[in-house]
């Protein structure tokens, strides 16, 4: 052990060697600068400059005052605004010159809240009220058509024009052969603003047995004024079947 420690205390150069060596691998190297300190004295910072360059960096510091635009407050917001201010004076000045018992302000407590759900019951049976004058007023509008159609007319026109192969036009005149027959019947009341849906759920109520053929008949007249698609010989001929059967059963 003592032999290999020897032995390694040998091996390595001494400190003298190693500077020989340093000043020999580069010319600039030389006694004085391996003295002296790696790092000399700096002279202080200017904090100045630097808090002036530090505050004067683009982006990063916003040294102005943000300026908020005012939200101006509705009116409804105002008026519930004043509505309370108005009633925590009123509610001060009673506690001031009046002294209530616990129960007592309990129960003037209940009676406000009853008194301000009676008022919002009061307000929804009003709006349901005028919103049912509103519909029996719509309703009352509606004008029933001036002149009334002659549906076999209308279908008379429906053949001539399936003969010429014009299933589309066809179509709507065998529909508005239709509603004339069920408006002249009394089965539907047709006006300028009825639709299929409206005159469907009418005939519903008032005959629900025909439906079935309302709505073949209505078929193709949705296909050709509504999808605006083209209509074959076999839609017309099962639409005018459709209308023979109704114009029999009514």
């Amino acid at each position: 052990m003592i032999a290999a420690v020897a032995a390694a205390a040998l091996a390595t150069p001494s400190r003298e060697a190693l500077v020989l060596h340093w000043l020999h691998s580069n010319r600039a190297h030389s006694v004085a600068s391996l003295h002296s300190p790696r790092n000399g004295p700096q002279p202080p910072p200017n904090l100045q400059a630097l808090a002036q360059r530090e505050l004067t960096s683009q982006g990063r510091y916003n040294l102005t005052e943000t300026r908020v635009a005012p939200v101006r407050e509705s009116l409804w917001k105002r008026f519930l605004r004043w509505l309370g201010e108005g009633w925590e004076r009123l509610w001060r000045s009673l506690s001031k010159r009046v002294h209530f018992s616990e129960r007592t302000a309990n129960s003037i407590g209940w009676m406000l809240l009853a008194v301000v759900a009676f008022g919002l019951l009061w307000v929804a049976v009003r709006l349901l009220v005028n919103l049912q004058v509103a519909r029996s007023r719509k309703r009352s509008d509606a004008q029933p058509l001036e002149a009334r159609l002659d549906p076999q007319a209308l279908y008379q026109e429906a053949r001539e024009a399936a003969n010429r192969r014009e299933y589309g036009r066809a179509a709507l005149l065998l529909f508005a052969a239709t509603v004339a027959l069920l408006d002249l019947r009394g089965t539907v009341c047709a006006d300028c603003s009825s639709t299929v849906g409206d005159l469907r759920r009418e005939l519903r109520s008032n005959d629900a047995s025909l439906v079935a053929l309302f709505d073949a008949v209505a078929a193709p007249f949705v296909q050709t004024a509504y999808a605006e698609r083209a209509v074959d010989a076999s839609q017309w001929e099962r639409a005018e079947r459709g209308y023979s059967r109704l114009s029999e059963s009514t």
